[in-house]
């Protein structure tokens, strides 16, 4: 991480654009045991994840992705040797995504006839300084132009200029309907369209008339990328199919809609008929005369290169035919009855599109290395003969011509960069992003033929940049898709469009060389002041963005008072009559600034600005402040105006609020006690109107979901007036509101400074009243006052509290706290929130895991995470940043009780390992637990307590029924199970339970009267997952010397970890008899689970050790093959080294399946 951080350090960074403090320190960077090597393999969003752990903010990730790339793509996972860039244009103002772009439209001549004519005219000049506006790109020095890299789009860049010269696909594109997306401006101008049509016109317009390297950052955010998705590199060849395909549904949605027609037919279109082709699969079956086939179409036909030397070689292994013979026979049914026969399978070419896009499968899979690119030598032509593979097809449709060529530079499938070469007007090109030249033949085929080559010392080194992608033109129809396409052919409103935005670029140059004779003015209203309590301490906040209608330029020299006046009544439509307009300034010795000064005659905006560029102009009306009269005011009057702002402290809800302005006018200066009182019931009155709290979340803790356990239909409903645990209902209103006492206030002097009002007000100050604690809300305050609040201001951190209940974790609240709040204030805020107060000690919070980015599986106790600092901090001593997230609960006993006890919370199981409902006990600490101890104890909870919601094993049933029938089923044999606990005597549980300790799908220990010492002296572990269930029994007819009670875990294997035995599922125990086969065991534990035979069928059973697994033999008894395996000790449970405990194994992909992680796929969102 030092290797990226001293490049963007050197080669990215831009002051104007970024903020130094918030770069990581070196000493946080050091302690990332991440490598290059591992930052080169990962995916964008895995990238970021490494960077929030490192503790790089936010805005900093894409220049570090930037930085990243540049590492990875030249130097590999190696260190860096020199300071080449990848992109030598790229300055960090081209690329940072705080700043937008827009393109220059250059003569309307320039590269219009693509393919016969040469620029007559040279460029046109560039703008001189910095403008935000300006594309930054390199001026073309031959007459096409390139195309900006965002950070890792090269392989974009190279699809698209292949695609833009072919002049039929321009033309198609030019031809889509976008009218309404031009329309649509916003207020800066710059069109910023989420239209990939228009997207894709406007970008093919400025590549045809534009003099310089183009942008593509409006055609990606089209696709509805982010900046972070422009630095993951995606594979060509999959994006050419996602936006072939994108562009055709549009070009379906169109003609539906003007035609009518709803139907089916996706491939009648410009698209479909340019380069989709269709492929036709065979069946041939001699021995009976079948023949059977199906048609398939393609955008693009991938060619193996492993084991190839050349295209037509790849072609024939495409086309060559497959005997289906021995048991891999073809299978045909007829009125039911199955028969297999010795077939012929293969795939033919029964049409090819115009344009033929050849994918060359460069990259494959090792199992070892995982994916890996193929080096080998291979050989491709300038024309292509398929009339082999289309006999009856005619010579024209058969020969093509090569038109592009796609390349991959790089060993490695995860990194490298792309360029393609592309045939124009008869001449060839290398079009590498930005950078346009002439190419030789040589560059075009031998170079990119793959292969090996001698270094400088003579050794043959791999070459690594290779075809990777072909596109062939038809010969025949050569002329007519590579036709010249002239500037009438461009959507005018296209053109209208940006030349309307080199105007506004023109214009903002001139303003730009005038700014030093004007000044900007931002007007501001008190519902500004309420989101952004800035303005009254401020000339400007910092980053404030301001609508174009009340933001007004105008020149310094002009008298202010009448020019704002006129402003604000044509802009906001408020009479003059009625306005006074209040400018901050710096008042007093200290320099400070506060909104206090009134906007008289006389006054012109250069003095308001006081030598800066902007300001905020507040205005003042009747309707939006308080207007107190301190003595009666006559017309003709000379009247002095005071500008006073008052805030809420709230303690209980930890915030200020803005409760408005007071304008306070008199002949004769007044007291602050009078001025108070003057003001006290216009606060009175602005208090009643403060809304409830938005953060309030109502029993928010019962809202979790999850699925729930079968349940008898016939138990009555609750009544509606019972209260769940920890529920909360609104009190109704009291009838008489009790007498306000009087309010307190202080006076903010300063930047966070309070103190009493002094004698007398001054215009700007703020007042900060508060009302007084009530009794019952005292032990919920943790700050009192608005002096004590500052502590909590200045240690504040982002949190986020969710509700510890997967899958969802839903968020409580997204807030701001400080970081020394405890854990029992902590405690209290959720419990306020959720609208149980009174029982806050039942809320118990948990740590977030940067690992798994799930909860950790260790619950925070107060004495060891005694402050939300401690609770927030990484419980992993690799990682070093602070989360933002805690989890909370609503536990059943207070939190002090729990830790003060044997705390257990166990799901109960039946005898088909599924559970049935869940419950928690508490057992005192200073009692050892024994068996008898804990299964009565366990026992008289089950009988006492209803059934909680869990989240069951998915199970086949053993006999296919109806849904009403299954349901009966299921619940008969939950009756059953709960029968027999309502029924056992508590006493004499321990005879028949056990306790097993789960962890990942594997069985830890187990507790019961055969192993009581387990827990003697120490708690139980509450990261385990516990389980009560009946002791397991042996199998009947069988000596118990002749039988073994052996676990078994169901599991997959992962070959690429070094831990390639993944548990998963309910493990359980089973009773196996030595002379017992496999396959015997295999159904006695499809009967237990409740599955049928088919069911488990391809489930293959295995003796696993660690990573050792040795598949069982069917034919050999299993006693011999356990103990031959591992004695049968290791097979016992609670050892002092869990994991090396062996066990039967099921191997089998988990039946509850994980979602396909897609994070390096294409996805275009539009």
């Amino acid at each position: 991480m030092l290797n990226v951080l001293d490049i963007v350090r050197h080669v990215f960074w831009n002051d104007q654009l970024f903020d130094r403090d918030f770069l990581p320190p070196e000493a946080d960077l050091e302690k990332c045991q991440t490598t290059l090597a591992d930052l080169a393999t990962m995916t964008g969003a895995e990238r970021i994840a490494v960077f929030q752990e490192c503790g790089i903010h936010n805005s900093l990730h894409p220049v570090f992705l930037r930085a990243l790339q540049r590492l990875t793509a030249i130097h590999g996972s190696g260190k860096i040797a020199d300071n080449y860039m990848l992109h030598h244009h790229l300055s960090a103002h081209n690329w940072s995504p705080s700043l937008s772009s827009a393109h220059l439209l250059g003569y309307s001549f320039v590269n219009s006839e693509a393919f016969s004519t040469e620029k007559v005219d040279g460029p046109i000049p560039r703008p001189k300084g910095k403008m935000v506006l300006n594309s930054g790109g390199a001026i073309s020095k031959t007459k096409y132009n390139g195309l900006l890299n965002q950070g890792a789009t090269c392989y974009l860049n190279s699809l698209l200029q292949a695609l833009f010269h072919i002049s039929e696909f321009r033309w198609t594109i030019y031809q889509m309907p976008t009218g309404e997306e031009a329309e649509e401006k916003n207020d800066t101008g710059v069109k910023r369209t989420k239209s990939i049509p228009y997207a894709l016109q406007r970008l093919f317009c400025l590549l045809q008339r534009g003099n310089e390297a183009v942008d593509t950052t409006e055609l990606t955010e089209s696709f509805g990328w982010s900046s972070t998705d422009s630095f993951i590199q995606h594979d060509v060849h999959e994006m050419t199919c996602k936006l072939l395909d994108n562009l055709e549904n549009k070009l379906n949605h169109v003609q539906q809609s003007e035609k009518g027609d709803h139907s089916s037919h996706t491939k009648n279109n410009a698209i479909g008929q340019l380069f989709v082709g269709v492929l036709e699969n065979f069946v041939c079956v001699d021995e009976v005369g079948y023949h059977g086939s199906r048609e398939e179409l393609f955008y693009d036909l991938q060619l193996v290169v492993k084991n190839t030397t050349d295209i037509y070689t790849s072609f024939e292994r495409f086309f060559q035919v497959e005997v289906l013979d021995g048991k891999n026979k073809y299978c045909l049914e007829n009125n039911g009855k199955k028969s297999y026969h010795r077939a012929e399978k293969g795939v033919r070419l029964k049409l090819t599109p115009p344009i033929l896009l050849l994918h060359l499968a460069r990259f494959d899979y090792d199992i070892e290395r995982g994916e890996t690119k193929v080096l080998s030598r291979w050989d491709y032509y300038n024309n292509l003969d398929l009339s082999k593979y289309m006999p009856h097809a005619s010579k024209e449709d058969t020969d093509y011509t090569l038109c592009s060529v796609l390349v991959h530079s790089g060993s490695d499938a995860g990194f490298g960069h792309y360029f393609c070469f592309l045939r124009c007007s008869d001449a060839w090109y290398r079009f590498n992003d930005e950078d346009v030249s002439p190419a030789s033949l040589r560059e075009v085929f031998g170079a990119n033929f793959g292969g090996f080559k001698l270094n400088y010392w003579g050794s043959e080194v791999p070459n690594t940049t290779n075809a990777y992608m072909l596109v062939y033109i038809r010969t025949s129809q050569i002329g007519h898709l590579l036709r010249s396409i002239g500037p009438e052919d461009v959507p005018w409103h296209v053109v209208r469009q940006i030349e309307w935005e080199q105007k506004e670029y023109e214009r903002l140059l001139k303003e730009r060389a005038e700014d030093h004779l004007y000044g900007k003015i931002y007007f501001i209203q008190p519902n500004d002041i309420e989101e952004e309590h800035e303005f009254l301490s401020c000339r400007r906040p910092q980053g404030k963005q301001f609508p174009t209608n009340t933001t007004f330029r105008v020149l310094l020299s002009t008298e202010a008072l009448p020019a704002f006046q006129s402003f604000v009544e044509k802009q906001l439509g408020i009479p003059i009559s009625e306005q006074l307009l209040w400018y901050p300034l710096e008042r007093g010795e200290n320099g400070h600034v506060f909104l206090h000064k009134q906007v008289i005659q006389g006054v012109t905006v250069s003095d308001i600005l006081c030598g800066e560029k902007e300001c905020c102009v507040f205005i003042v009306t009747p309707s939006t402040v308080n207007y107190i009269e301190a003595d009666d005011i006559e017309e003709g009057d000379s009247v002095k105006y005071e500008l006073l702002h008052h805030k809420l402290y709230i303690p209980l809800h930890l915030k200020v609020v803005f409760l408005g302005c007071t304008v306070l006018a008199y002949k004769k200066r007044v007291t602050s006690a009078e001025a108070i009182q003057l003001i006290e019931p216009f606060i009175q009155k602005r208090i009643t109107e403060i809304p409830a709290d938005a953060n309030l979340r109502p029993n928010h803790h019962l809202t979790g979901g999850g699925s729930k356990c079968p349940v008898d239909p016939e138990t009555p409903a609750a009544p509606s007036n019972e209260r769940p645990l920890g529920a909360w209902t609104v009190p109704p209103e009291k009838i008489e509101a009790e007498k306000r006492e009087r309010l307190s206030v202080l006076c903010e002097y300063d930047h966070n400074a309070y103190s009493k009002c002094s004698p007398y007000l001054n215009s700007g100050d703020i007042l900060v009243w508060q009302e007084a604690i009530s009794e019952e809300d005292k032990s919920g305050v943790f700050y009192p006052d608005i002096v004590s609040f500052q502590q909590f201001l200045r240690r504040l951190v982002p949190v986020e509290i969710k509700l510890n209940h997967p899958p969802s974790y839903s968020t409580l609240i997204n807030t701001q706290l400080a970081e020394n709040m405890t854990y029992e204030q902590l405690q209290r805020y959720v419990a306020r929130l959720i609208g149980d107060p009174e029982n806050y000690d039942r809320i118990r919070f948990t740590m977030h895991s940067p690992e798994t980015k799930l909860p950790y599986f260790m619950k925070g106790r107060k004495k060891d995470r005694p402050t939300l600092g401690k609770l927030l901090s990484p419980p992993v001593p690799r990682y070093v940043a602070l989360s933002r997230y805690l989890y909370y609960e609503y536990c059943k006993y207070t939190v002090t009780e729990i830790e003060a006890a044997h705390s257990l919370q166990f799901k109960l199981f039946n005898e088909r390992v599924k559970p049935i409902s869940q419950h928690w006990i508490l057992m005192p600490r200073e009692i050892p637990i024994t068996p008898v101890e804990l299964f009565s104890t366990c026992v008289r909870e089950i009988q006492e307590a209803k059934s909680n919601s869990v989240h069951s094993f998915p199970t086949t049933p053993v006999l296919p029924k109806t849904e009403k029938e299954k349901e009966l089923q299921e619940r008969d044999v939950l009756d059953s199970d709960m029968m027999f606990y309502q029924d056992l005597d508590p006493d004499d549980a321990w005879k028949e339970l056990r306790l097993v300790d789960v962890w990942r799908g594997r069985i830890y220990n187990v507790f019961d009267k055969d192993h009581p010492r387990t827990f003697e002296n120490s708690t139980f572990e509450e990261s385990a997952e516990y389980r009560i269930e009946k002791i397991p029994r042996p199998i009947e007819g069988v000596p118990l010397q002749n039988q073994s009670l052996i676990h078994v875990h169901h599991f997959t294997m992962v070959r690429q970890r070094s831990n390639s035995v993944e548990t998963h599922g309910d493990p359980f125990s089973i009773y196996i008899d030595h002379a017992e086969f496999a396959p015997g065991l295999l159904r006695r534990i499809a009967y237990k689970l409740g599955l049928s035979e088919a069911a488990v069928v391809d489930w293959k059973m295995a003796l696993v050790r660690e990573n050792y697994v040795v598949e069982v033999q069917p034919g050999v008894p299993l006693g011999k093959q356990l103990f031959e395996f591992s004695l049968e000790s290791q097979y016992q449970p609670n050892q002092q080294y869990p994991l090396k405990m062996a066990f039967l194994g099921l191997e089998h992909a988990p039946l509850l399946k994980r979602p396909v992680k897609r994070d390096s796929r294409v996805v275009i969102l539009n």
